[in-house]
């Protein structure tokens, strides 16, 4: 997938910012810096997605429009993203920003991280006098936050360290029907990340487990078997039941697989046969529940 697009119009920008899914995730051990040591598989979506529309200004400085509007306070991550950026390069653009968020927030789809990247590449893109160089991105997308140097790079790849260390891998889900499905629930990542610390503190290291689903096989595919798995399903599924219960309703509809994205809410389900995806769509529709729909070519 290439990186976020970004269309000028006039002085005017509009910038499409994906989102991510974990076909894998497991949580290694704590760092002394607080971050935690993982092993990912991160996989590239256009949907959903947020835009972030900008109009250069005269001057210097940002200012941040956002809808939902709880979004617009000084912790907002593209306010950080300008303020690191300007610190490293000097330039101050004038902007206002208009951000319209469509990936939900605390759903394990990294929205946050993935408007921090789209929007470093485009202050980047107008910095053409002294652009950095994608190295120095990487660096300052550490900063901003452990998944944003992965949509940096934007394409299938395996995750490691705290989330800095992004080597790329082909996965093949060629023909697979894809649902990212969206309970309305948010999950704080801080709580979901302290919750596993306890649970591994309290027992042995939590493995796969025990919905996560077996291989999804792909003649195409370096990989032999790709396991769906996510070590913060007991976890999170203990607390939200009805998320485990989401999962069990896709395998039992026929899914070939179903795992959690991320720290959750959100959950990631595949279809071979779109028989079995038309009766999972149709027992979210019966609980309200969102979804998005992809066709993996």
């Amino acid at each position: 997938m290439p990186p976020a697009k970004i269309k000028p119009m006039s002085k005017t920008y509009s910038i499409k910012s994906g989102c991510k899914i974990n076909l894998y995730l497991k949580i290694l051990d704590k760092r002394r810096d607080g971050y935690h040591n993982l092993d990912s598989i991160f996989y590239p979506l256009s949907r959903p997605g947020d835009y972030i529309d900008v109009i250069l200004v005269p001057g210097s400085g940002i200012s941040l429009r956002a809808c939902p509007k709880s979004l617009e306070k000084s912790s907002n991550i593209l306010l950080n993203t300008y303020k690191l950026f300007a610190a490293a390069t000097g330039f101050r653009p004038g902007l206002k920003v208009y951000l319209s968020k469509n990936i939900p927030v605390g759903a394990g789809l990294g929205g946050g991280s993935s408007n921090a990247a789209s929007f470093l590449l485009f202050l980047n893109s107008l910095n053409r006098a002294t652009a950095l160089t994608r190295e120095k991105l990487f660096e300052l997308a550490s900063e901003l936050g452990a998944d944003v140097p992965f949509f940096i790079y934007n394409r299938p790849a395996r995750v490691t360290g705290k989330g800095e260390i992004v080597s790329p891998v082909h996965i093949g889900l060629h023909g697979l029907h894809l649902l990212v499905i969206c309970p309305e629930v948010s999950i704080d990542t801080a709580r979901a990340y302290q919750a596993h610390d306890q649970k591994t503190r309290d027992s042995r290291p939590p493995g796969d487990s025990v919905l996560t689903t077996g291989p999804l096989t792909d003649n195409r595919s370096p990989f032999e078997r790709i396991i769906l798995s996510n070590c913060f399903e007991k976890t999170v599924f203990a607390e939200y039941p009805g998320l485990g219960s989401i999962k069990t309703q896709m395998l039992q509809a026929g899914a070939s697989g179903c795992v959690l994205s991320g720290s959750g809410s959100s959950l990631c389900a595949f279809f071979r046969e779109r028989k079995y995806l038309s009766q999972a769509c149709h027992t979210l529709d019966r609980q309200n529940v969102s979804f998005y729909y992809s066709r993996i070519n």
